[in-house]
C-alpha cells in the first residue's frame, strides 16, 4: 500500500509539473506556428475591413489553393474573402477563428477537407502548436478528450521551443505564407509553371483511407460542424457546405463510394445544406500543385466555375 501511495503521489506531482511547464510557455509565439499566424492575420484583416454582407470561404488549404474568390465575387456581386489556411489546425480552431470576422447576413461557403469530417479529438501538432502559442485561452473551450490529447501529445522539444525558440518575424520565401496571399486571401504563384518537379513528384497518389477511418471513429468533426451551423442560424448567417477537391482515385468511385455519398446525407439529416456532387470535384494528378488537395491556378478556374454553377440557385 505504501509503495502504491508513493507511486501515485510521484505520478501526480510529475503530471502537475508537466502541466505547469506546458502552460508557463503558452502565448510565446513559436517559429513553427508563425506562417499560419501570418496568413490568418492577413486574411482576418481583409475580412474585418469588408463592410456589409460578404461571402466567407472556410476550410483548410484546399480553398486557399483551389478557389478563385474574385470569380465568386464577380458572379454574385458580393465581397468575398478566402479564410482557407490549413486543415491541420483542426475544425474547432478553424471555426473559432472564422467566427471572429463572420457577421450577421454573411454567407459561409465550406469546402471542408475529408479529414475534417473525421476529426475525432486527437489534436494534431499544428493545432497544439497554434493553440498554445497564439490562442492559449481557446484551450478551455476544448472537450476533456481534446485537452487530454493536447497535454499528452505535446513533446518536450515543442515545450522548449516555446521558451527558447520564439519568433514574431513574418515568414518569407516559403511556399506558404502571407507573401503568397492576394487581397482576397487566395494563394498566388501556384500555376503549372510555378510547380517545381519535386512538388509534383511528391503528390500523394494512393487512395486516402477515409472510408475505413469513418467506420472506426466517433467523429467529433460532424459534431463541431453541427454546432457551427447552430451558431450560424442563431446569428443570422447562412452556410453552405460544398465538396472539397481531391485527386481522383478508382477506389473513391467504387468500393469507397458509399462514404463520399454519405457525407451529404449526414449533413442534410442535421439540416445543414450540402450543395454539389463530390465526384465533380475530383481531378487528375496533372491539375494539382504539391498535394492531393492543392490545385494549380489553372485548375482553380474551372473548379470555381463549377462551384459558382452549383451555388447560383442558392446565393441571391
Amino acid at each position: 500500500m505504501r509503495y502504491f501511495l508513493v507511486f501515485t503521489s510521484a505520478f501526480f506531482l510529475c503530471a502537475i509539473f508537466w502541466i505547469v511547464l506546458v502552460f508557463a510557455q503558452s502565448k510565446n509565439p513559436t517559429k513553427t506556428s508563425q506562417w499560419i499566424y501570418d496568413v490568418y492575420e492577413k486574411k482576418l484583416d481583409i475580412a474585418s475591413k469588408i463592410e456589409g454582407r460578404k461571402i466567407v470561404l472556410v476550410s483548410g488549404s484546399n480553398a486557399m489553393f483551389g478557389v478563385d474568390s474574385k470569380m465568386i465575387e464577380s458572379a454574385f456581386g458580393i465581397p468575398t474573402v478566402n479564410l482557407g489556411v490549413n486543415a491541420g489546425i483542426e475544425p474547432p480552431l478553424i471555426f473559432y477563428l472564422a467566427k471572429k470576422v463572420i457577421k450577421r447576413g454573411d454567407i459561409v461557403v465550406m469546402p471542408l477537407e475529408y479529414n475534417m469530417y473525421l476529426y475525432d479529438g486527437e489534436v494534431a501538432m499544428h493545432a497544439i502548436d497554434y493553440i498554445l502559442s497564439r490562442e492559449p485561452w481557446f484551450f478551455w473551450d476544448l472537450s476533456l478528450k481534446e485537452k487530454f490529447y493536447l497535454l499528452w501529445k505535446i513533446d518536450l522539444k515543442r515545450v522548449l521551443e516555446g521558451y527558447f525558440d520564439k519568433s514574431t518575424s513574418k515568414v518569407r520565401g516559403y511556399l506558404f505564407g502571407y507573401e503568397k496571399i492576394d487581397d482576397k486571401g487566395d494563394q498566388i504563384q501556384s500555376s503549372i509553371k510555378d510547380r517545381e518537379e519535386i512538388y509534383f513528384n511528391n503528390i500523394f497518389t494512393e487512395a486516402e483511407d477515409y472510408a475505413n477511418e469513418f467506420k472506426k471513429k466517433d467523429s467529433l468533426g460532424f459534431e463541431y460542424l453541427k454546432d457551427f451551423s447552430k451558431w450560424a442560424k442563431e446569428n443570422g448567417v447562412t452556410i453552405y457546405v460544398v465538396p472539397t477537391t481531391i485527386l481522383v482515385n478508382d477506389r473513391y468511385l467504387k468500393e469507397d463510394r458509399w462514404f463520399y455519398e454519405s457525407i451529404s446525407d449526414i449533413l442534410r439529416e442535421s439540416n445543414i445544406e450540402f450543395v454539389g456532387n463530390v465526384f465533380d470535384y475530383m481531378y487528375e494528378k496533372k491539375y494539382y500543385f504539391d498535394t492531393n488537395y492543392h490545385l494549380v491556378s489553372e485548375a482553380r478556374e474551372f473548379r470555381t466555375k463549377k462551384l459558382i454553377e452549383d451555388l447560383k440557385e442558392h446565393i441571391k
